[in-house]
């Protein structure tokens, strides 16, 4: 699959202050000597980070005085697994020594091969690299089943350069470092959870910076850029740095030493507080349910406004709202309504329902062809999530998709929650206010920009996992006045007082 660009999928190019500043990181600077220093770059493409290899390697041999050559096919590996970048690297490393006047040189240093599945390599003092950025939907399922089988870490709808994390990890000598640029996601989605866990009880994450809206490849990207630096020894602080800024100089960073994550939970690293201090708890451990609305399948069939219903079964009908009503001071409902199959938790027998038998049975060839339909054809009218008849009557916290709403409001038990709304119940509508004021404050916001995914505007989202990741103030220890306060403050929209009283619960730095 090629791009507007000519290049193929999930292949970029990397700056070249970038590669300068990653091969430093991992220590192969001319002024040592590198004449054993072993290296590997596993997605090399056309040779971004291969040439400023080997000027190092030239340079550290003129100053040592070994055979430049040697060291070069002995220690150095570049593999690049598409037949036209090899070829195009291999020539651009001809050029390159040429340049320094090695003529007709063997280049046993590439190797045109799958790393993910081909390699047979030796351990490595240094690996560095772009690995490449490949969405889990647009790999190739037998090569999915493939890595599933082969790599621990390939869980959860991994992109691809999640086990060129794994692989090369595990290629590195005792001591070695590693050093790549590519996505941050992984710091906060789950299908990083076990990349992580390696990484925190197996290595030590020297140095993390966090770039994503800097631009360190040499076209626009949509990959919220980090460079890692990785080493298989023992360590207790990560070096973090941070910014939004479009353009940085990484040789001009200001870093924050905090302590290095030690499990598959990373989230204290990006904050200036300990979020696992003993005053602040998950939310899912404070008797509160999280879920997310009724995915159907097809929302132009099942979801209709009032006035397009032509005589439904009022029973069949239940008021949904969508994220889009919840963006402004108060809820406001467009009219639209599901059209709900289930009763008691069971799928209705149409015949007991002739307008909506009808009304189904005209869109029968549409509902058929969803997946849900596919696998249960003599169902094939009903939505993909099951719809709860409690929950619509039940008070519910609503939290739509993208947080980007100033207020967060509480429905009352007037509307079922489509899929792009997430909801939080509990039974005690002063602790949904209470709730509802803390995931307001800016101490709140604060975890949500540091520790959820953003999309490309910087909004975090509230997704289930996200939610649950969040440390509150535990409801229950807070003070009579306090919960009085943020009820009150809640009703009154007080933002400025919401954060005033949540601030006071952000416990210790982690900054060392």
């Amino acid at each position: 699959m090629f791009r507007k660009n000519g290049r193929k999928h999930g292949e970029v190019y990397t700056k070249q202050d970038v590669v300068e500043y990653i091969l430093d990181d991992v220590g192969f600077s001319s002024d040592k000597n590198l004449e054993n220093i072993t290296l590997l770059e596993p997605a090399s493409g056309s040779g971004a980070f291969a040439l400023a290899i080997i000027n190092r390697l030239y340079k550290s041999s003129e100053k040592y005085g070994f055979n430049f050559t040697d060291s070069l096919n002995k220690n150095i590996v570049f593999v690049e697994k598409d037949k036209e970048s090899c070829a195009l690297l291999r020539n651009n490393i001809n050029n390159a020594l040429e340049n320094l006047g090695f003529l007709n040189q063997n280049q046993n240093c590439v190797y045109n091969l799958d790393f993910l599945v081909e390699n047979n390599f030796s351990k490595f003092d240094c690996i560095v690299g772009n690995p490449p950025y490949i969405r889990h939907e647009n790999l190739d399922s037998k090569y999915k089943s493939f890595l599933k089988k082969n790599y621990s870490t390939f869980k959860y709808r991994a992109d691809l350069y999640i086990p060129f994390y794994e692989e090369s990890l595990d290629l590195l000598r005792d001591k070695g470092k590693l050093s790549f640029i590519c996505s941050n996601r992984w710091l906060y989605n789950q299908y990083g959870q076990l990349l992580r866990e390696k990484i925190a009880t197996k290595f030590h994450l020297i140095k993390l910076i966090n770039i994503e809206k800097t631009s360190p490849f040499d076209e626009e990207v949509i990959g919220y850029p980090c460079i890692t630096t990785i080493a298989k020894s023992k360590g207790d602080k990560t070096l973090y740095f941070e910014t939004n800024a479009k353009k940085v100089s990484l040789n001009a960073l200001s870093f924050t030493k905090v302590l290095s994550p030690t499990c598959s939970s990373w989230q204290n690293l990006f904050l200036d507080y300990d979020i696992n201090h003993s005053s602040l708890k998950p939310i899912i451990d404070q008797n509160f349910e999280i879920g997310i609305g009724v995915a159907t399948g097809a929302d132009k069939v099942f979801i209709k406004k009032e006035s397009e219903l032509n005589g439904i079964e009022r029973s069949r009908v239940i008021p949904v709202i969508k994220s889009n009503s919840l963006k402004g001071e108060n809820i406001i409902w467009d009219n639209s309504c599901l059209l709900n199959p289930y009763v008691n938790g069971n799928l209705c027998n149409l015949s007991e329902y002739p307008y909506l038998e009808e009304y189904f049975t005209e869109n029968k060839e549409i509902l058929k062809k969803r997946h849900i339909a596919k696998k249960n054809p003599n169902n094939w009218y009903k939505t993909i999530d099951k719809v709860k008849n409690d929950l619509l009557h039940k008070p519910k916290l609503l939290l739509p998709d993208l947080a980007g709403s100033k207020y967060l409001f509480i429905d009352n038990g007037n509307f079922y929650p489509h899929h792009n709304v997430y909801y939080i119940t509990n039974h005690n509508l002063d602790r949904l206010k209470i709730l509802a004021s803390i995931l307001m404050s800016d101490f709140v916001k604060d975890q949500l920009s540091k520790i959820g995914i953003r999309m490309n505007d910087g909004l975090p989202r509230f997704q289930s996992q996200t939610l649950k990741k969040l440390r509150i103030p535990d409801i229950d220890t807070l003070d009579k006045d306090v919960k009085n306060i943020l009820i009150k403050a809640y009703d009154n929209k007080d933002l400025a007082t919401i954060s005033n009283e949540v601030d006071k619960y952000c416990t210790k730095s982690n900054i060392l």
